[in-house]
């Protein structure tokens, strides 16, 4: 047959392909629509002192700014240990701007405490100081459920969770979590030696970084999954964040990002990691993906990260990471 038509088999075989290529065209353009890119801002170290801006001026500038930027509702996590009135003032200014407030405990150690009953207290301490909040329902963020620590007390703890009718909240892991404190402790030692600091160049890096860290972030779990799943970005409550957060945010919607409340993710018993993992307060990703849990990358341990950062910095702001 092929002997009077060399390129029967030839066409055959292309047109299979092109329908199989329309049909995958189709199928990823309805995955997008199902599954939009969706992201929920958070903020760790919430409640950090005065810098260079007064904490209530950072505080004000910051839900300003998540407003100007169309953020529905952002993820407040609160550790409560040395909580003040001018600080219960802040966190009534999140709440009363809609924000969710998440309990972290009072002031826990991951590295020197392993004491079921210690973080017990801790949690209710801060239940007792939050629970004023109208923003607050008792969501926990507790990083040690999913660090490497004694599994029996990891149990124990989701059992006193449960029981006493405390909710789950996650984040998932940012392979940049805590790099933006680290700018921010790059600028505050620039305005404290009196140095200038270019600051539309220091945005430009700011949302950078944090913007490609994402994408790549997001890449990888949608290579894995053949979908992008909800994302929870981290971020310190800093002066650089208030400063930028706008700037940030409208780069990550030109990305295709739609900015979610923290509470739709939270409640939405499909992306709520608690059937998957229990309480697992940082393994969102893991949870779906079935990855190995990694360590939460805090913002004082840059480890190896810190080579790159300093590199990019130096490239984008000459001179920026010198003393």
């Amino acid at each position: 047959m092929f002997a009077h038509n060399p390129f029967a088999r030839d066409k055959t075989v292309l047109k299979k392909w092109l329908l199989g290529s329309l049909f995958f065209i189709s199928w990823m353009a309805c995955a997008s629509l199902v599954n939009a890119r969706e992201l929920v801002i958070a903020f760790d170290h919430t409640l950090q002192t005065s810098t260079s801006l007064d904490a209530m001026a950072r505080s004000q500038m910051l839900v300003r700014n998540l407003a100007t930027a169309g953020v529905p509702q952002a993820m407040f996590i609160v550790k409560t240990k040395g909580v003040d009135q001018k600080d219960r003032a802040r966190l009534a200014l999140y709440g009363d701007k809609g924000h969710l407030l998440v309990n972290a405990g009072h002031g826990h150690s991951l590295v020197t405490k392993s004491d079921l009953y210690v973080y017990e207290i801790g949690i209710m301490k801060a239940n007792r100081i939050l629970q004023g909040f109208s923003s607050y329902q008792k969501h926990v963020h507790f990083s040690y459920l999913h660090e490497f620590g004694d599994t029996s007390i990891q149990r124990e703890l989701a059992k006193f969770l449960e029981e006493r009718g405390y909710r789950p909240a996650f984040t998932g892991m940012n392979s940049m979590r805590g790099a933006d404190q680290y700018l921010d402790q790059l600028y505050q030692q620039k305005i404290r030696g009196n140095r200038s600091v270019n600051m539309a160049a220091l945005e430009a890096a700011y949302v950078d970084l944090i913007a490609e860290s994402l994408a790549r972030d997001d890449a990888k779990a949608f290579t894995l999954l053949g979908y992008s799943p909800r994302q929870f970005l981290v971020l310190q409550e800093n002066d650089l964040a208030a400063y930028f957060i706008l700037a940030l945010i409208d780069r990550l919607v030109e990305q295709g990002w739609t900015i979610i409340s923290a509470e739709r993710a939270l409640n939405d018993p499909v992306a709520n990691p608690l059937a998957a993992n229990r309480w697992g307060a940082n393994g969102y990703l893991n949870s779906i993906t079935r990855l190995p849990d990694e360590r939460v990358a805090y913002a004082r341990v840059l480890g190896e990260r810190k080579n790159v950062i300093d590199s990019f910095l130096q490239n984008r702001i000459p001179g920026f990471i010198e003393p």
